[in-house]
């Protein structure tokens, strides 16, 4: 049986070449840019993630505010970020449980009426002064924009000097590969 130590672990930094793959968040397609990671020999690998709550409200905001349409790990995504059992949120979403299930599974297409709620119904119950503020200004523009996608694009967080995290455009178009 095989027990990490120091000795067992390499710290890693991850860069624009070597970004960490963030899965822990419930999303596939997220890499961080900044942050410094262990990596074992036996494959265990431990992140040091800092100021995770903006994180994760920073992932929150690309996901509503993407040009295309939600998939079902986002919607699940974005309720788990709302603290929200699956049952109520499909209760104010206005469908059936078992529906919302097979949609955030991937079972069942994500309609577009249901995309649009979402989104609408994250901006406002989070509370998020960026995604009101955004859905004020161009809510009728980004809703006649709505377009079906099959895999989302890749999200890309680097964590600036001042230990704040940004979206990182210009390396989510250099890890497209990873």
């Amino acid at each position: 049986m095989h027990e990490c130590s120091n000795q067992t672990r390499q710290e890693l930094w991850a860069t624009v070449g070597n970004p960490y793959h963030f899965v822990d968040c419930g999303l596939d397609n997220v890499f961080l840019i900044g942050i410094k990671y262990k990596k074992c020999a036996c494959g265990e690998i431990v992140a040091e993630i800092p100021s995770i709550k903006q994180l994760l409200t920073l992932i929150a905001r690309d996901v509503v505010e993407q040009e295309f349409s939600l998939s079902g790990t986002e919607i699940r995504f974005l309720r788990k970020r709302l603290r929200m059992k699956q049952l109520d949120f499909a209760k104010q979403l206005g469908v059936e449980a078992g529906t919302l299930c097979r949609i955030e599974n991937g079972h069942d297409p994500v309609s577009e009426r249901t995309d649009k709620f979402v989104r609408l119904y994250y901006a406002v119950a989070s509370k998020d002064p960026v995604l009101l503020g955004q859905i004020q200004r161009d809510l009728a523009e980004r809703f006649s924009s709505w377009q079906h996608l099959t895999s989302p694009k890749k999200i890309v967080a680097h964590m600036t000097e001042d230990n704040e995290w940004t979206a990182d455009l210009v390396a989510a178009q250099i890890c497209k590969a990873v």
